[in-house]
């Protein structure tokens, strides 16, 4: 069994967002990778595990995964405009996908906002997303992910 901190009040308040293997984006080329904690896998809980969630949802491809744990169509269809030139229809558009993946997470009470920007580096492809969701116990959590 991994280890988790069942002492801290995010895993004891929160225990309906759930827990998960933690990812994080690496500091070279914001690939996303697991996280590691003294050589076993780091684990999240509550907000943490919610906001995971979120990445890995705005991540996977739409219908990518063959796996009964997730529904046939799970994942997002962002990754169709990968090459699409920059315009404010492609950012509508990722918005609209994003919100489409966060509303069919059983985790997520309502989607607030999602904002799409351009990136930092202005790199001719990629995008910030910023989302603001209420979780289903009532808690508004806000996050980034960047594509």
């Amino acid at each position: 069994m991994l280890p988790i901190d069942c002492e801290s009040d995010d895993y004891k308040f929160n225990k309906t967002l759930h827990r998960d293997v933690k990812i994080s984006p690496n500091q070279w080329n914001n690939k996303w990778d697991l996280q590691f904690e003294d050589g076993d896998f780091k684990i999240v809980s509550g907000h943490d595990s919610l906001r995971n969630a979120i990445n890995i949802a705005i991540m996977t491809r739409y219908k990518e995964l063959k796996n009964e744990l997730y529904s046939p169509d799970f994942g997002c269809k962002i990754h169709e405009l990968t090459k699409a030139k920059k315009s404010t229809i492609v950012q509508k558009k990722i918005a609209y996908y994003c919100e489409n993946v966060l509303k069919e997470m059983r985790r997520i009470k309502t989607v607030n906002e999602i904002i799409v920007t351009d990136n930092k580096d202005n790199n001719a492809h990629k995008y910030g997303v910023f989302f603001n969701i209420t979780s289903i116990n009532d808690e508004v959590i806000s996050g980034s992910v960047n594509l």
